[in-house]
């Protein structure tokens, strides 16, 4: 996988399965787990963290597949650097279009209520 390319996380863990990179996988992801149970209280996000929480303590992707966590990650692109093996994890395609839509719609209902509050103190 090259560096700035991003792939469905599910996708990732597929390839990862039973190779050197699951093991560096791993040893990445428990460098940050601290971090992780801090923050898996968070809304939307937290679904996934906690899944990643899961993972952790699972120690291998064919047992996190088998669990009810595997679904949270469904969705979620990664982005890994092949040198040191960090990565990150963001909203896939289809998340990314849900959220432009909501806020999208979200920016359109303050455009109106700004306009018909101009309307209507021009007509008093």
């Amino acid at each position: 996988m090259s560096k700035n390319k991003s792939i469905p996380l599910t996708d990732y863990l597929d390839i990862i399965e039973n190779t050197e990179d699951e093991t560096r996988f791993f040893e990445n992801l428990d460098q940050v787990k601290d971090g992780l149970a801090e923050a898996k209280d968070i809304p939307v996000v937290g679904v996934l963290i906690n899944a990643l929480v899961a993972l952790n303590d699972f120690g291998n992707v064919a047992d996190f597949k088998d669990s009810a966590h595997y679904d949270a990650v469904e969705g979620w692109d990664i982005t890994v650097d092949p040198a040191t093996g960090a990565f990150s994890i963001m909203p896939g395609a289809a998340m990314r279009k849900k959220i432009f839509t909501i806020l999208g719609v979200v920016a359109a209902g303050i455009v109106g209520i700004i306009v018909l509050i101009k309307f209507l103190r021009r007509r008093r």
